[in-house]
């Protein structure tokens, strides 16, 4: 009889993953999240390489124009992408939208009807360092349209020192039943 080499790596690859889920399991406190990294930089810790990565990720993303931040959010909303997302996003609404966007394995929105043809209506300039833009888009799929939205977003620009990027501080979309919406909208019924 032959033995099938292939079976006892399987077996001690299960084993490191049954032992893993337990201790993970065994060891976490109820309701206990993790830190995110920018949290573990407030704290001076030590980030994992991973860690590092996500922060150069996100760093590069920082605009250097508002109109950019509403833009790039748009991009991430078609692409269903929470992370570009995310990382329009203000520290605050950051913290307060972060579980959300984790629960759904930062996948945003829904295949159908998908958000298309977004179109900026309104701009205000509120400030030196705020503007509100006021976008409209079209809910659409392959078996009908859905009718459209609309969404007002506040952008600011960062005012701490060295740091020169525009985030999104605000996202307040009117209620439409067909739409997915993202973690960081506030919906007006």
């Amino acid at each position: 009889m032959e033995l099938d080499k292939s079976k006892p790596l399987l077996l001690v690859l299960f084993s490191i993953l049954i032992c893993g889920l337990y201790y993970g399991t065994v060891n976490a406190k109820m309701n206990d999240t993790p830190p995110s990294f920018e949290e573990k930089i407030t704290e001076g810790k030590q980030l994992t390489p991973l860690e590092s990565q996500l922060m150069s990720f996100m760093n590069g993303l920082m605009v250097g124009e508002p109109k950019q931040a509403v833009e790039l959010w748009i991009f991430g909303v078609n692409n269903r992408s929470g992370a570009v997302q995310y990382a329009m996003l203000s520290p605050s609404l950051r913290k307060q939208s972060r579980s959300k966007f984790e629960q759904t394995h930062w996948i945003t929105g829904q295949s159908s009807p998908s958000v298309s043809n977004f179109r900026f209506t309104k701009v205000e300039k509120l400030s030196e360092s705020k503007m509100r833009y006021t976008i409209k888009y079209d809910l659409w799929a392959s078996y009908g349209d859905f009718g459209g939205g609309e969404k007002i977003i506040i952008v600011e620009k960062n005012l701490e020192p060295f740091k020169e990027n525009w985030f999104i501080s605000s996202i307040t979309t009117k209620f439409n039943p067909w739409e997915a919406f993202t973690p960081a909208e506030t919906v007006l019924k």
